[in-house]
């Protein structure tokens, strides 16, 4: 029988060699030594369980890069139907990662962080100008017809960057160690409901490299060499295979897609797993519920969202994805807010997922998977003093494990305060 506590030392050593080698890859570009210790910082829980508001230096809002016409909509970044990623590699701390926009949201598709290093909001690319210059919206920002120079097949706007669109939890960073910039890269695997007034969806994938802490006026380029043009519906998600170096995603779950794709770094193709004819399909979920994390130890991807108002979980072995999704009975049933994204990510010190729902706002929720996947998975409710929590009806990547200061930071709007969790580890 696999011990545990075996397990957690593994995961926990090879958290610090891939630490160590980002750090070997970042070099000076990072603004941090080999041999820098863990910052100390005061806005960090001391305690497990503990739960913090933390005092930024500025506000998401302040980072508003006022593009004509749009200067009022620029919380919308987050606010409608956008997740963000976690980037471990900024610095030493990391940062939050946030982007979104299109539909009816926003044109402006910037790339804002928390620099969790100095707890500040920077604006790291220049919103894109209505194209390219021509401001062919209203000054109310009332949108009244197409951008002429937008590419629908590849949702750039005409200076070639990818248009603002609903992210959901579509973005992942790839590490330094696996090919991405010093300081990580992000990667926007696929595009949705881009653009105001068009809504276009697109299989090809985009990349954003975090060059250095320095930084001010990024770059997104056209990364994958092909697009899939199937299943593109809005409320898709990702997760970075670090075993494989791929990124897997799915999309439109309520339309029970016959497969799960990938993005293969090596090649930059976006391919397709076919499942078997006797497999089980992803859940029919609510678009806007889907979260999905890797877990690597177990080798699997761990998939929540709600079904019929309920929460429902699942998982894939990595190894054979043709098998599909298996979704295991859990202890004690978890509140869910219909339709709506469930906060998820796994904690590597504690072997065991954390996961935040809009429909229990005074508690917080360990998830444990058994020896056995297919048995039942341990729920425990952990329930937080006089703190309710806000949330976010899509949350992406925004609810992440920051591995340096051993907590959870989550800002669920782009007007509200940014908490600290320490987990039970």
């Amino acid at each position: 029988m696999e011990n545990p506590f075996d397990r957690r030392q593994f995961l926990q050593s090879a958290l610090t060699r891939a630490g160590a080698v980002a750090l070997s890859a970042c070099g000076g570009a990072c603004d941090i030594a080999l041999a820098a210790p863990v910052l100390a910082t005061s806005w960090v829980p001391a305690s497990a369980g503990d739960i913090k508001a933390v005092v930024t230096a500025n506000t998401f809002l302040s980072q508003n890069g006022r593009l004509a016409g749009w200067e009022y909509a620029f919380g919308k970044i987050v606010d409608d139907y956008s997740g963000g990623v976690f980037n471990p590699y900024w610095g030493t701390l990391g940062a939050m990662v946030f982007h979104g926009g299109g539909h009816a949201a926003t044109f402006d598709n910037s790339v804002v962080i928390l620099d969790l290093n100095d707890l500040t909001f920077k604006r790291l690319s220049n919103p894109t100008p209505s194209a390219n210059g021509a401001n062919w919206i209203s000054t109310t920002g009332l949108a009244q017809k197409v951008d002429p120079a937008f590419n629908p097949s590849y949702c750039e706007y005409g200076d070639g960057q990818p248009g603002a669109g609903h992210t959901y939890d579509s973005l992942a960073i790839l590490p330094p160690a696996d090919g991405g910039a010093p300081c990580g890269s992000l990667i926007r695997v696929s595009s949705y409901a881009v653009h105001v007034n068009m809504s276009s969806c697109t299989g090809w994938a985009h990349r954003f490299d975090f060059q250095s802490t320095a930084m001010r006026n990024g770059k997104w380029v056209r990364w994958s060499v092909n697009g899939p043009s199937s299943y593109l519906f809005p409320g898709a998600c990702s997760a970075y295979d670090s075993r494989r170096k791929r990124f897997w995603w799915i999309a439109g779950l309520s339309s029970l897609p016959p497969m799960i794709r990938y993005l293969d770094i090596a090649t930059q193709r976006q391919l397709d797993a076919r499942y078997a004819r006797t497999a089980r399909l992803a859940p029919a979920a609510n678009p806007d519920s889907v979260t999905m994390r890797y877990d690597p130890g177990r080798d699997i991807l761990v998939l929540t969202c709600t079904v019929g108002g309920k929460l429902v979980l699942a998982f894939l072995h990595c190894a054979s994805p043709e098998l599909g999704w298996t979704m295991p009975p859990l202890s004690a049933s978890i509140p869910t807010r219909s339709g709506a994204s469930h906060p998820f990510d796994y904690v590597p010190d504690a072997d065991r997922f954390v996961l935040l729902t809009g429909a229990d706002k005074s508690a917080l929720y360990d998830i444990v998977p058994p020896q056995d996947l297919a048995s039942t998975w341990t729920v425990t409710r952990q329930p937080l003093v006089g703190v309710s929590i806000p949330t976010a009806y899509v949350s992406g990547k925004r609810w992440s494990y920051a591995p340096a200061v051993k907590a959870f930071v989550w800002m669920a709007s782009s007007s509200s305060g940014v908490i600290a969790y320490r987990p039970f580890l």
